[in-house]
């Protein structure tokens, strides 16, 4: 019957998909689609019979109109030769972009309601609320948080974005009062021992891994001498500064450098300031469309 009215349509030639046209895979679509040259008119008995859905059947026939190549459809009386079947085309192609725009609104509506009630979508948290808890005990009680990290099984950026969120104004708590006997100075070359920003040298081997465990992460600061650039600096717990900081975090392992002042204001989790950002990239660091840092 197809093929019959096809011909009566004067079509000299035929392609036949014995397959589904729901299905991406169509060997003779294809085909036909390499024979079509500009002039030609591309002849079908129904609309189902070329295209899967209605976006798909208009980007196939925009891509046509686009070669010089006509539609004609022998069942919707649809001739993309003349100004009547372009009227339709465009119609259908008006009906196909309000459907994307319903979905795409019925999918934000349903997104903002699922926030409303405590859902948020993507990898769920590796901190749950028991453990931010048992965290800030440990911190608050004079804990490194290296260590607390590591009973945790979390990252220490992880660990410190998640604490920072009960802290007070953003500001961490002061540990646990450690009595500190005086020393006498003396004169000459720093200790490699030493925190390399305040120069406060550990007492105790305790003091001395907690320090180890502070200067492993990097800060980056704005450089105040070159505006629009970057300084990098380490620092103990006593000289870690207590303004607003950012977590520039890898995507896949969870660390990464901490940016304060106001690159950390012009910034976002996921979305750093173009003078960080500019940072990473040069430390081999991709910030697109995820940021990933060198090791991964």
């Amino acid at each position: 019957m197809q093929h019959d009215a096809l011909s009566a349509a004067g079509c000299f030639r035929s392609w036949t998909d014995t397959a589904s046209g729901a299905l991406t895979d169509r060997p003779e679509l294809a085909a036909v689609m390499d024979a079509l040259r500009a002039g030609d008119t591309l002849v079908v008995w129904r609309l189902d019979r070329l295209g899967r859905s209605l976006p798909h059947l208009i980007e196939t026939i925009r891509g046509l109109a686009a070669r010089g190549i006509g539609f004609r459809s022998l069942q919707e009386s649809i001739d993309t030769t003349t100004p009547g079947g372009r009227l339709v085309f465009h119609v259908f192609g008006s009906l196909a972009e309000f459907e994307r725009d319903l979905i795409r609104e019925r999918t934000m509506a349903g997104l903002a309601a699922a926030r409303r009630r405590g859902r948020v979508g993507g990898r769920p948290t590796v901190m749950t609320a028991a453990k931010t808890k048992q965290a800030a005990r440990m911190v608050t009680a004079g804990t490194p948080l290296t260590e607390v990290a590591d009973v945790l099984g979390v990252s220490r950026t992880t660990l410190y974005r998640h604490l920072k969120a009960t802290w007070t104004n953003g500001v961490a708590p002061s540990p646990a009062p450690v009595v500190v006997v005086p020393v006498v100075a003396v004169v000459g070359a720093r200790s490699a021992r030493a925190c390399p920003s305040c120069g406060r040298e550990p007492g105790t081997r305790e003091e001395a891994m907690e320090l180890r465990a502070d200067l492993a992460v990097l800060w980056l600061h704005p450089d105040s001498d070159s505006p629009g650039s970057v300084v990098e600096a380490r620092h103990c717990r006593t000289c870690q500064l207590r303004g607003p900081v950012v977590d520039v975090e890898c995507t896949r392992c969870g660390d990464g450098p901490i940016i304060t002042g106001a690159l950390a204001e012009d910034s976002a989790p996921g979305s750093v300031a173009y003078p960080a950002r500019r940072w990473l990239v040069a430390a081999g660091w991709v910030t697109a469309p995820e940021l990933v840092c060198p090791a991964h």
